[in-house]
């Protein structure tokens, strides 16, 4: 058992969503870096006087323009992710436009029901039911897509044929 990995499951993440995520923290990061650089300057120029010990301000002003250093690299870092996801998330929306194009010509809403008699079972088993056929026609057609982002395609196209139910 030493020599065999356990895989993980993981939730499928947007790239819209990473993309919202790489912008805002970009901009936070770049905020506070700009604020506290100001801050520093105000300081050391006087206009913003603190009455404390010479030594305390130098090695305070040294640790917050350090912290303030890091924060300028994690916006830099983050605006670099910004960049990198844009073509990814306009790549995404196209493979998901594809697939549900392809799953509502091929498949009704009856054909993923499968012939279950909806009257004799709960609204969860019909759900699960309905999902594991969706699942299973998506990796039928589509084998080369990654499991998360399956299951997300899975609920996705759910919704486009039962939304009502929910």
């Amino acid at each position: 058992m030493a020599g065999t990995a356990l895989k993980q499951k993981h939730t499928y993440v947007e790239a819209g969503k990473k993309l919202e995520d790489a912008s805002s923290t970009a901009w936070s990061f770049m905020f506070l870096s700009i604020i506290g650089f100001a801050a520093l300057t105000l300081i050391w120029t006087g206009i913003f006087p603190l009455d404390i010990p010479f030594a305390t301000l130098l090695m305070g002003s040294i640790i917050f323009g350090f912290l303030l250093l890091i924060f300028m690299f994690v916006s830099i870092r983050a605006f670099y992710d910004r960049k990198r996801l844009i073509p990814a998330k306009s790549k995404e929306d196209t493979e998901i436009i594809r697939i549900r194009n392809w799953f509502k010509e091929h498949y009704s809403a009856d054909a993923i029901s499968h012939g279950v008699d909806e009257e004799d079972i709960s609204i969860e088993e019909l759900y699960y039911l309905r999902s594991e056929n969706i699942s299973r026609l998506l990796t039928e057609e589509f084998p080369e897509l990654d499991e998360s982002f399956c299951e997300y395609l899975m609920e996705n196209i759910y919704q486009m044929y039962f939304s009502d139910e929910i």
